[in-house]
C-alpha cells in the first residue's frame, strides 16, 4: 500500500516552472520487512519527473497517514526530524537556484549523496573529492592535511564561505604560523585545486585565486656545477662507492628520482632511451639518453655489462646513499644541502646552461605543469649568456 499527502514546498519566495516540489511517501516498494514496517521516503518531483531519498525511517502502516507519523508517542519528534531532512534537502537546491544554476533532479540527488552543495562544509566536500580520485596515496595525505589545517584555522567552514579575503586571511595565518614557504604555497595550490572543482561541480560559480596569485616555490635543492659533476665522473671508485656515485650520474644524465632509478631495469631501455612510468606520478617518460650528455649514461649501461639492474638492484634505501653520497659530494665541493635529489635539479639545470627550452626539460622530467620545472631549472650566468647568445644569432 501507497500512502501519499500533498506536495511540500516550505519556500513561499521562490515560484519557477521547475521548482521541485516534495512529500513524504511511505512504502513505494509494497513490501514490509520483517517486523511488519515500511520505509518513508522523501518524493523529490520536478516536471513530472520524481526520485527519492531514503529517511532510514520504518514504521508500521498504521502509524503513516496523511504524509507524516501518527499514533505513536514520539510522533511529534520524528515528523519534526523527517520535515528537517526535506528542508535540508530543499536548502541544497535554493543554493543552487541562488547562484542562478538550473537544478535538475540528477543535479540534486548528486549533491545531497556526495555532500556537494554550496552549503556544505569545505572538509566534507573535500574529502568526498579527494576519496573518490585516482590521486596517489601521498597526494590524498596532503590533501587531508590541508583540510585539518583550515578546520584549525576556522572550523566548519563552507565551501561558499571561501571568497578572496578569507584566502588572504589563510595566507596570513599560515605566515604567521612560521611554516616554510614551499609548505606555505603547497598548501594554497591544494586548496585552489579542491575550489577549481567545486566550480566545475557549479557549486561555486568563482574561485577566489582568479584574484589571488600564488607565488612561486623556491628551489629548496642544490645542484652540482658541470665541473663538479666532471670531478666526480672522473673518481676512481670502489665497492658501495662506486655503486652510490654512478646511481647519482644516473639521476643527473636521465633527471630521474631515486625512486624510479632504483626501479629501473634493461626493459626500460631500447634504442638509445628510455621508456619508464614514474613511480610518484604515474606518468611516462621518454628521455633520448644517447642524445643527452654525450651519451654517458649509455657508457654506465655498458659498464653494467649491458644490464642496468645489476646498478640499480644494489643500492638499498634512500638514506644509506645520501649517507655514502655525502662524503663524495664533499670532496668536489658540493654545497651542504646537495642530496641525491639534486642529480634531478642537475639534469634540469644543466640543460638549461645548455640552452634546451625549458617546455623540453619539462617533458624530460615529467612534469605536467611547466611552474613546477621552474623550481627546479637554476638560472646562472652560463644560462643568462646561453640565452642571449641564441638570441644574436
Amino acid at each position: 500500500m501507497v500512502v501519499e499527502a500533498p506536495y511540500y514546498s516550505p519556500s513561499n519566495t521562490i515560484h519557477m516552472i521547475k521548482k521541485i516540489r516534495y512529500k513524504l511517501v511511505y512504502n513505494r516498494s509494497g513490501c514490509l520487512n520483517q517486523r511488519g514496517e515500511g520505509l518513508v521516503q522523501i518524493e523529490a518531483e520536478q516536471q513530472k519527473r520524481k526520485i527519492y531519498f531514503s529517511t532510514h525511517t520504518y514504521v508500521l502502516p498504521e502509524h503513516f497517514a496523511h504524509g507524516c507519523i501518527v499514533k505513536l508517542e514520539n510522533a511529534d519528534g520524528l515528523n519534526f526530524a523527517l520535515y528537517s531532512m526535506i528542508r535540508e534537502i530543499e536548502g541544497i537546491e535554493l543554493e543552487y537556484v541562488k547562484m542562478g544554476v538550473e537544478v535538475t533532479l540528477p543535479l540534486l540527488k548528486e549533491a545531497v549523496k556526495s555532500h556537494l552543495a554550496p552549503a556544505a562544509k569545505l572538509t566534507a566536500f573535500g574529502n568526498e573529492v579527494v576519496v573518490n580520485s585516482d590521486r596517489n596515496i601521498l597526494t590524498k595525505q596532503n590533501y587531508i592535511t590541508l583540510f585539518n589545517n583550515i578546520e584549525r584555522f576556522k572550523p566548519g567552514v563552507l565551501v561558499s564561505d571561501i571568497d578572496y579575503q578569507f584566502v588572504v586571511s589563510y595566507d596570513k595565518w599560515l605566515r604567521d604560523s612560521g611554516i616554510a614557504h614551499n609548505t606555505r604555497i603547497s598548501r594554497l595550490r591544494l586548496l585552489r585545486a579542491v575550489l577549481n572543482e567545486a566550480k566545475n561541480r557549479d557549486i561555486i560559480s568563482t574561485t577566489p585565486f582568479e584574484r589571488f596569485k600564488i607565488q612561486q616555490m623556491v628551489s629548496k635543492k642544490g645542484y652540482i656545477t658541470k665541473e663538479q659533476l666532471h670531478e666526480l665522473e672522473g673518481m676512481k671508485l670502489k665497492g658501495y662507492d662506486d655503486i652510490v656515485r654512478d646511481a647519482f650520474l644516473v639521476g643527473c644524465y636521465t633527471g630521474l628520482r631515486f625512486s624510479d632509478i632504483t626501479a629501473l631495469r634493461q626493459a626500460h631501455i631500447k634504442d638509445g632511451w628510455i621508456v619508464i612510468t614514474m613511480q610518484k606520478t604515474k606518468f611516462t617518460v621518454e628521455i633520448p639518453i644517447g642524445q643527452l650528455f654525450d651519451g654517458k649514461m649509455l657508457q654506465i649501461v655498458e659498464k653494467y655489462g649491458g644490464n642496468i639492474g645489476r646498478l640499480t638492484k644494489r643500492l638499498g634505501p634512500n638514506a644509506t646513499v645520501n649517507r655514502t653520497l655525502r662524503g663524495l659530494l664533499d670532496i668536489v665541493g658540493a654545497e651542504a644541502k646537495t642530496t641525491f635529489h639534486s642529480s634531478r635539479h642537475t639534469f634540469a639545470t644543466l640543460l638549461g646552461q645548455q640552452g634546451v627550452d625549458i617546455t623540453v626539460v619539462s617533458k624530460l622530467l615529467g612534469h605536467r605543469k611547466l611552474q613546477t620545472t621552474e623550481i627546479y631549472r637554476e638560472v646562472d650566468r652560463a644560462g643568462i649568456m646561453n640565452e642571449l647568445a641564441n638570441l644574436k644569432s
